[in-house]
């Protein structure tokens, strides 16, 4: 008997794929060496950039002290030169590692098992980390960039402050939040805040 073509079942149809060919991938594209340097300060600059926010929200809403730029100056450069030094030790680092390198041929057996393939892009890390330690220093001596760097962790310290304040009167309105008008009103709360209770804190603390 045979079935109707109707009841018959169909037969999945099926696609072929080419086996993956990780050859035919594009060469990736070395950094050079002023990008490395770049992307290193990028970096360097966000690492000094919280530091100092997080120095003058300490000394200034925890000791209660004056903002002083001279002082939070010292501590970029201090800052800087860390970095600086940090970068001055990865690159001797690199530098056994490239003499290590050469030696060496065949197939890696982990990620830091470098060989002779190796040895370009070890020494631009190399090379990467002694301009960014000498372009960290110069930084460092610039009263120029570090006014620059403080002005912007003062700007982010108000920031964080003042996002702190809000969430404070947030939570201290409780019901006052479901009103239709408390966005309206925020601002002038947020201004009662600052002209009575901070002018109370700052007469608390200096006696005038």
């Amino acid at each position: 008997m045979r079935w109707p073509k109707w009841f018959r079942r169909r037969a999945e149809k099926t696609t072929r794929t080419r086996p993956f060919d990780e050859g035919a991938l594009p060469e990736p594209v070395a950094p050079t060496l002023e990008q490395s340097v770049d992307e290193g300060m990028l970096l360097a600059d966000y690492a000094t950039r919280m530091a100092i926010k997080n120095h003058i929200v300490v000394d200034t809403i925890q000791y209660g002290n004056s903002y002083d730029p001279a002082l939070h100056a010292l501590e970029a450069a201090a800052m800087l030169r860390e970095l600086a030094s940090e970068q001055g030790i990865a690159a001797g680092r690199i530098e056994e590692e490239v003499a290590a390198a050469e030696t060496l041929g065949g197939d890696a057996m982990h990620p830091h098992d470098y060989r002779r393939v190796d040895v370009d892009n070890l020494r631009l890390r190399r090379d990467a980390a002694l301009a960014l330690a000498a372009a960290l220093r110069r930084r460092a001596d610039s009263d120029d960039e570090l006014a620059v760097l403080v002005e912007r962790g003062r700007k982010d310290a108000w920031e964080e402050v003042g996002r702190a304040i809000e969430a404070g009167l947030d939570a201290f309105s409780g019901a006052e939040a479901l009103k239709e008008d408390y966005e309206r009103e925020k601002p002038a709360r947020l201004n009662l805040l600052i002209r009575r209770d901070l002018a109370r804190l700052e007469e608390q603390r200096t006696g005038y």
